[in-house]
């Protein structure tokens, strides 16, 4: 019998944090990216073969404004729990890179959802993979299909937006926004990718203090 994998949102329990920082000799080379895919990869798989009451979520507190896109920085903060993290970490992926000496060493640590407090919630932006070529590509087969005149006229190119990011698993393409709030006394709901749904009502804002939060702060 094959295993059900999880395809919806679940609940991260935000008790605990994880925060995986590669080696600067990694950073010098240019392989932090190596460290940042397969850590995104171990958080997919963890979610999707996992419990949806205990999902892990991501943030990337140091991503910050290139001269041409967004960058993701060279910090990933995992929230969850005790349990899920310490899963997490006996994974393929993070063994790899601990194997490797890639990483600093790895430490859980307790955290606290504090209502009020300043967080940030990483949301996943479907809007973005509008109006590429693929997602044309598809609308125009739709629309022969149905029936209905397609003009090309009525489609339009969005332009570079720096303010997302665009990551990589595989051949599937997501974009995130990083957006600064507060923590709210409700449920971290996210996705099995570990982001959260881009509606203000269900944002799902983690405990996390990140660059941009903290340069907001300190120009007030």
């Amino acid at each position: 019998m094959s295993e059900i994998l999880n395809a919806g949102k679940g609940q991260c329990h935000g008790t605990a944090s994880l925060l995986i920082r590669p080696i600067q000799a990694v950073i010098e080379l240019g392989a932090s990216g190596d460290v940042l895919t397969k850590t995104l990869k171990a958080v997919h798989h963890a979610n999707r073969h996992g419990s949806p009451d205990n999902f892990i979520a991501v943030s990337l507190p140091s991503m910050r404004v290139g001269r041409n896109c967004m960058l993701p920085g060279y910090e990933i903060e995992l929230i969850g729990s005790e349990a899920s993290l310490s899963h997490l970490m006996d994974s393929d992926g993070l063994q790899s890179l601990m194997r490797r000496g890639m990483l600093r060493p790895l430490e859980i640590e307790e955290t606290f959802l504090e209502p009020g407090t300043v967080g940030a919630a990483y949301v996943r932006d479907r809007s973005c993979e509008k109006h590429t070529k693929g997602w044309i590509r598809r609308n125009r087969v739709r629309a022969e299909r149905r029936g209905k005149a397609w003009k090309e006229t009525d489609i339009y190119a969005s332009g570079n937006d720096r303010t997302v990011l665009r990551l990589q698993y595989g051949t599937i393409v997501i974009h995130v926004r990083q957006i600064i709030g507060e923590i709210r006394d409700s449920k971290l709901m996210v996705n099995t990718y570990g982001f959260s749904s881009p509606s203000p009502d269900h944002q799902a804002i983690l405990p996390v203090y990140p660059e941009a939060a903290r340069e907001s702060d300190n120009a007030a």
